[in-house]
């Protein structure tokens, strides 16, 4: 990487490592610390405290204290310095145990070091006896070993060692985790050194710097951000390490350390700048460095070469030392000169066999000619990079290029970059497999090839290139159709072919194309890409055996198809569809979106891994919205829905989805991967037009807590229920849905119906647990935004009866806030339970309404509330209350509303059970009326009976005898109960007609007088009648026959009815009753 930016991620590693050394080692306390420990640490008598030698570098031998520590437990040594200087206690068991230096005063001793900024190493200023204590401030006992070693003098260091790079390699060992090594080195101030070291099993060790008397002379963060040092002083110069990582129970481990020479290094080989191709024989080396001198500056690839491969990281250093690149590939030297390569890391100290290669990227040695087509080449040496000059005829500036290379791994796997006469890379192995890689720069051209990283670095290899911006020898790709024998291309591989090209021509395609890979023989994974004219890719697919994409095609332009696959024998048909609303869609289903609940359209499931069927959807306005659904039943279709212009809208799901802005619109049903059903169901309904959601689809007044239940039964004759929500932005919405059966699974269940809330912007957005939904209304602002609530079936199911509710799932979901505007009635009489009925907003049944006077409360109980819960009806119990002004309050979610006052009147006597007549209602019978029932105990009643509403006068007894005046009219009666101190209270019965009273009856029959002679006359008197009639009629009879006219109660009798017998008829009349009639004896023969 660059060296400016490699220089925070350094310190940040550096700062990471400290960290995690801090919790492995225990705490030596700063001078400041003013613990509970601590001052238990004080009051340790030294006489007590076990005597501790120091110990040596190298190992401690026997200098080593053990204890075992009780948690907040303390162990105490002394030891006595041999002079004045630098000690370093190292106590291990972990980083809870606290270690404190104090001299024989008590005073605790400044360990803190100033370079490394950490409590390390102690400045015991005196020879004499110091206390060493350890704390354990862990909750768990530990034991710990201390040792105390002097970071001056020589016991126990190294033999002296030089810094050339090729200074033979020791193994040195290290006995304990407390060991000390000690390096001395040969070195003169001014000179910088790097330091490298490990253990011989790759872990890391710990060195520094220091002169003679321990203290580290190089800055821990150097401000120039090298990680080597400029020895100041006048030395001696020693490498101090630690932390070798000896395991518990271990006797040693092995490590090396090395300092080198960074400024006019020693002992390193001289390379040449190589040139592209193979490598030249030799070269192999165990020195980590190398010198290589160059002609001119500008990119440099550099390498380190270990066995078959490139292996391992390499830094570039100046003439004086100091890094110019690591950890890259490419080095931009600043001029020509000499530079020192060398491997970086922990190898460093003793390297494997390996070879250090450098390429001058802008170079032209060793590169071969060559234009378009496939190149067969081969690495034959690891590390090598093969160059192949571009043919600016066949391949002029700007031109546009595809390098492809197999997708097997056969041989080598090449890496190919495109660089121009600079060495600048224009473009990497992506954009040229992509196609998309443009000539531009300093000419010439070139591309590099590579052995990928960690791939061997030897074997044959292929790359196809093409020009892409103007392709030449591609076979055209057939416009082809989603019937089973459409049109395709069929392509191969194997026999040294892995790619293939193909054209678009112009004029011959739609805007938007579906392209499907399909391998018809073989496993082998190939990809493609498409370009436009200009070169540009439009669209691929990656890796694949069997995949389809889109392609936004370019008007006016023929484009270009680039296969790629592996050098083995396969087959594959690559189509191409128009999928826009201008293509005939040959091979797809039409069918016309139904209504809401319409039968769901059958179809044959498609052979899993790339078989598409394809259906047409028309509808009448681009502003219908139409929800589709594709169902099966063991939930493996997917559909994928494309608009007119041949835009995925819904890609690649099983879920339900909504369409809007078209009249017609493709949907492709696939299978993945199987088992897949023996067949699908595609819904195709009609959900809202420009006017709104359809009719189809129930309004629902309020969601404030929610909706439902709500039942239903689905079919696929009658597929989906929908409503329309009120609801609001951020609305959520728990459904409970009843479980059915699943015929797929036996023995588990599914919920009886699938779910969708579309919200305004016709997004669906329900989750599906394991026996739930919960949807949301899917915007992102607070106020309206009404949904469309869909039941559909569930894959699974043909059938199902469903019963579902939705719960808001936060607070209150809508528009609406609880809030309760007024009630009726405004008054109302104590003693009785009353029924008010409140107007409001998001009114509940849980929510209460309170009355209260003179600090006493009563408390309404709601019984109902409407279904757009601005209407609820509630009882209140106003017995033993008293009279006067009530305050009403509605108490439901958030502050209470206050509305008007109820005014509770006197006590008033209300019938529970109307009173009621008995006996025949008609003139001159006698009816009675019962008191009905009163509660409260009326004292007395009164009685008053009506006729037509009006009063009878003289009716007021709880009996009456009708009149005969009121037949036909409608008689009541009206009771009034009476109770001091209440309010009177009138009840009436039902109005029952008067019908007419029973006709008169002759007691005495009629009677003729008079002699029965021609010129005489005859009487007749009207008899007796019971009841007395009002009034009579006469009617006279010859020998039984009517005599015309006579019709009075006498009769002058003429010569025709001489010899006949005469009778007369009396009929009794009496107001409001029936009439009765009565005839008399006859006459004798009327004479002459």
């Amino acid at each position: 990487m660059p060296e400016s930016s490699s220089a925070s991620l350094r310190r940040a590693l550096f700062t990471v490592m400290a960290l995690l050394l801090s919790l492995l080692v225990p705490v030596i306390a700063p001078v400041s610390s003013a613990t509970a420990a601590q001052d238990t640490a004080r009051g340790v008598a030294a006489d007590a405290c076990q005597p501790l030698a120091l110990a040596a570098f190298g190992g401690p031998g026997d200098a080593v204290g053990r204890a075992q520590l009780a948690p907040d437990g303390t162990a105490c040594f002394t030891v006595t310095t041999t002079e004045a200087g630098r000690y370093w206690p190292q106590a291990d068991g972990g980083s809870d145990l606290l270690v404190q230096v104090r001299s024989t005063d008590g005073q605790l001793v400044d360990c803190y070091d100033d370079v490394y900024r950490e409590n390390r190493h102690c400045l015991l200023t005196a020879r004499a006896t110091y206390t060493v204590t350890v704390v354990n401030q862990h909750w768990e006992p530990t034991s710990t070993a201390l040792t105390v070693t002097p970071m001056f003098g020589t016991e126990g260091c190294a033999e002296p060692v030089s810094t050339r790079w090729d200074q033979p390699t020791v193994t040195r060992t290290a006995t304990t985790p407390r060991s000390v090594a000690c390096l001395p080195f040969e070195a003169a101030p001014g000179d910088r050194i790097k330091v490298f070291g490990r253990t011989v099993d790759h872990h890391g060790v710990s060195s520094w710097i220091t002169d003679g008397s321990g203290a580290p002379i190089c800055p821990r963060f150097p401000e120039d951000d090298e990680d080597s040092c400029v020895l100041p002083g006048d030395g001696p110069y020693r490498v101090l390490s630690t932390g070798f990582g000896v395991p518990d129970g271990s006797p040693s481990v092995d490590y090396l350390v090395k300092p080198y020479k960074l400024n006019a290094p020693r002992g390193c080989p001289t390379v040449p700048v190589s040139p592209f191709g193979p490598l030249a024989t030799g070269g192999w080396s165990t020195v980590p460095c190398a010198l290589v001198t160059t002609s001119r500056g500008g990119p440099h690839l550099v390498a380190s070469v270990l066995g078959d491969r490139v292996s391992g990281s390499v830094r570039v250093y100046t003439g004086e030392g100091r890094t110019l690149c690591r950890h890259s590939a490419v080095c931009v030297l600043p001029s020509a000169g000499t530079y020192t390569v060398a491997v970086d890391g922990s190898t460093a100290v003793d390297p494997e066999p390996h070879r250090l290669t450098v390429r001058d990227r802008a170079q032209r040695e060793g590169c071969r000619a060559f234009g378009t087509g496939l190149y067969r080449g081969e690495l034959t040496t690891p590390g090598q990079y093969d160059c192949l000059a571009l043919d600016s005829a066949a391949l002029p500036e700007r031109a546009r290029i595809a390098a492809l290379t197999p997708r097997d791994r056969s041989g080598v796997d090449p890496v190919v970059e495109l660089v121009d006469g600079t060495g600048a890379v224009r473009c990497d192995a992506d954009r040229l497999s992509d196609g998309d890689c443009a000539l531009t720069g300093t000419a010439p051209f070139r591309l590099l090839v590579r052995a990928g990283d960690g791939e061997s670095g030897t074997g044959p290899y292929r790359v196809a290139v093409y020009r892409t911006d103007r392709p030449t020898g591609c076979a055209a790709l057939p416009a082809g159709s989603f019937a089973a024998d459409g049109p395709k291309a069929a392509l191969t591989t194997g026999g040294g072919v892995f790619a293939h090209c193909l054209t678009i021509p112009a004029g011959t395609r739609g805007a938007s194309e579906l392209i499907q890979l399909q391998a018809t023989r073989g496993d082998a994974r190939a990809e493609f890409s498409v370009l436009d004219g200009t070169g540009r890719k439009v669209c691929d697919i990656y890796a694949t055996t069997s995949a389809w994409t889109l392609c936004a095609l370019v008007p006016g332009q023929a484009h270009t198809v680039l296969f790629a696959g592996r050098d083995v024998s396969a087959a594959y048909t690559l189509a191409r569809r128009d999928v826009t609303a201008a293509s005939p869609a040959a091979g797809c289903t039409r069918t016309a979106a139904t209504k809401v609940g319409g039968p769901a359209v059958k179809g044959t499931t498609p052979t899993p891994g790339g078989t598409l069927r394809c259906h047409r959807i028309t509808t009448t306005a681009p502003s219908d919205v139409l929800h589709l659904d594709v169902r099966d039943a063991k939930g493996t279709v997917i559909r994928t829905v494309l608009n007119g212009r041949g835009e995925a809208e819904c890609l690649y799901r099983s879920m339900s989805c909504a369409v809007t802005g078209g009249t017609s619109y493709l949907v492709l049903v696939h299978v993945v991967a199987g088992p897949a059903a023996p067949g699908y169901r595609l819904d195709a309904m009609r959900m809202a037009t420009a006017a709104g959601p359809v009719a189809e689809c129930v309004r629902v007044p309020s969601v404030a807590y929610g909706y439902g239940p709500v039942t239903g039964r689905l079919s696929e004759s009658d597929t989906a229920d929908c409503a329309v929500l009120p609801t609001a932005g951020y609305d959520r919405f728990d459904f409970a849905i009843n479980q059915v059966a699943d015929p797929a699974r036996p023995g588990s269940t599914l919920s009886a119906t699938r779910p969708t809330l579309y919200s305004g912007e016709w997004t669906d957005d329900c989750v599906s647990f394991s026996d739930r939904y919960q949807c949301a209304a899917g915007t992102h602002s607070s106020g309206p935004a009404p949904s469309v609530l869909l039941f559909g079936l569930p894959d699974q199911v043909s059938s199902a009866s469903y019963r579902a509710t939705l719960t808001c799932s936060h607070g209150l979901c809508g528009n609406d806030k609880v809030s309760a505007t007024s009630f009726t009635p405004a008054a109302a009489p104590g003693g009785s339970k009353v029924t008010l009925t409140l107007k409001g907003t998001a009114l509940h049944t849980d929510h209460t309404v309170q009355l209260t006077r003179r600090g006493r409360t009563l408390t309404a109980k709601p019984v109902s509330v409407s279904a757009d819960r601005r209407t609820m009806k509630a009882t209140v119990d106003l017995t033993g209350i008293g009279v006067g002004h009530w305050s009403v309050s509605y108490v439901g979610r958030g502050p209470q509303s206050r509305l008007h006052d109820l005014e509770v009147t006197r006590p008033e006597l209300r019938a529970t059970t109307a009173p009621k007549m008995s006996g025949t209602v008609a003139a001159g019978s006698k009816v009675t009326v019962s008191k009905g029932t009163w509660p409260g105990n009326p004292t007395s009643y009164a009685y008053q009976w009506k006729a037509d509403g009006r009063a009878i006068a003289g009716a007021t007894s709880s009996s009456y005898t009708v009149k005969g005046t009121y037949a036909g009219r409608k008689l009541t009666a009206t009771v009034t109960a009476r109770r001091s101190g209440w309010k009177d209270g009138t009840a009436a019965t039902a109005a029952v007609t008067v019908a007419k009273g029973k006709a008169p009856k002759a007691t005495k029959a009629p009677a003729i007088t008079g002699t029965a002679k021609a010129g005489r006359t005859l009487k007749a008197a009207p008899g007796t009648w019971s009841p007395t009639a009002t009034s009579y009629a006469y009617q006279w009879y010859a020998n039984g026959a009517r005599i015309s006219g006579a019709t009075k109660s006498s009769l002058v009798l003429k010569p025709a009815q001489r010899g006949k017998r005469i009778t007369v008829k009396v009929t009794a009349h009496r107001t409001g009753h029936h009439s009765g009639a009565a005839t008399s004896r006859a006459t004798g023969p009327v004479a002459r």
